[in-house]
């Protein structure tokens, strides 16, 4: 099943490139505040580089790459959105009911891979592993846990407030969005960014983990 998913998220992809044909990558750079390069522009996304052209997106420092952040990529080179990200920070069902107008649920169930993934490393792997992603620390939130920024794309920012696990409760995750994320993506391209988000500190987290278990 994996393998079928797997290849259902490449044709998407692959349906995604012929859009990309006669866009104007110099008007791109200027309005997203990208680096123009020669026949496309470069767009740093969760901890990497990737070059978008009229032939697609792919990793300036080669090897794989999942279809989902390639397709993620192509949408927002797409887009028409511009300015500069909003102050107030939204979750994934809160937008929904801005773009749709009735909520969805979804983000309960992306936010338990960042969960799993901390459950036992705790607040001081998550925060190693959020670093490594260009995250921020804002301090402690006032609902409880610890507060991250992630400037996942330029115009586009995240937040993501991690609790560690106790003795009475679980580790919680929860991700928001600023709320002019809608400029730049629909609410299924928000929910896999959310998801890439996820994705993205978990294997940071394994990694982290791993070294430090080759360590002792």
């Amino acid at each position: 099943m994996e393998t079928e998913r797997e290849s259902g998220y490449e044709k998407n992809y692959r349906r995604l490139v012929p859009g990309l044909k006669g866009r104007d990558f110099a008007e791109c750079a200027r309005r997203l505040g990208l680096r123009e390069i020669r026949g496309g522009v470069e767009v740093d996304f969760l901890g990497k580089a990737y070059r978008v052209t009229e032939d697609g997106v792919e990793p300036l420092e080669g090897g794989p790459s999942r279809p989902n952040r390639r397709s993620l990529l192509i949408h927002y080179v797409l887009s028409e959105g511009s300015g500069e990200p909003a102050a107030d920070f939204l979750s994934l069902e809160q937008l929904s009911g801005v773009l749709r107008g009735r909520r969805e649920p979804g983000s309960e169930f992306l936010n338990a891979a960042i969960e799993r993934s901390f459950a036992e490393g705790g607040r001081v792997l998550f925060a190693r592993a959020a670093r490594s992603l260009g995250g921020e620390p804002l301090g402690a939130h006032p609902s409880g846990g610890d507060l991250w920024l992630f400037r996942v794309l330029p115009g586009i920012r995240m937040q993501v407030v991690f609790s560690e696990a106790d003795d009475e409760y679980p580790a919680e995750a929860r991700v928001l969005f600023d709320s002019h994320a809608t400029e730049y993506m629909g609410f299924e391209c928000l929910a896999f960014l959310h998801g890439e988000l996820g994705e993205a500190l978990a294997e940071a987290g394994r990694a982290l983990a791993g070294k430090a278990g080759d360590a002792e």
